[in-house]
Parts: structure tokens; C-alpha cells; sequence
């Protein structure tokens, strides 16, 4: 099973040294709108979760969107 931070690398081409909560869209050149969905898309699928479209919107940082994932998985 995928980890966050190996989706994360993969799909926003973080260094998997530099991820971190407080990375937001204007810390990573690949965190674009059309990137950021397929990263959400991607956990979804991984972690068999869904992402409600205010969660999608809201989210700010790596850190926020983590912790909508951590929150569905227990």
C-alpha cells in the first residue's frame, strides 16, 4: 500500500525529504489546480476514502490535507 508521502512525491514531485505539513501550493511548482485533484484522486483510491468538495477546496497546506486522510482511516 501507497504511503502519503510516497503519494505525494509521486504525484506533486516533492523530494521526499522536503515533505512536510506546512507545504502549501506556493512552496511546490508542480501543486497546480490540475495536479492538486490528482493527488486527492489518488488518495482516494489508495486509502479507499472519498474527499468531499469543501474538504477538496478548504484544504491549504500538505499538512491539511493529511489530516483529513489520518481522520478517515480510523
Amino acid at each position: 500500500m501507497k504511503t502519503f508521502e510516497h503519494i505525494a512525491e509521486e504525484m506533486l514531485h516533492i523530494p521526499k525529504e522536503k515533505i512536510g505539513d506546512d507545504l502549501t501550493p506556493k512552496d511546490v511548482p508542480d501543486w497546480d489546480s490540475m495536479n492538486y485533484l490528482l493527488f486527492i484522486a489518488e488518495l482516494e483510491r489508495a486509502f479507499k476514502m472519498s474527499f468531499s468538495m469543501d474538504e477538496v477546496m478548504n484544504a491549504k497546506s500538505l499538512g491539511d490535507v493529511r489530516k483529513i486522510v489520518e481522520a478517515r482511516k480510523k
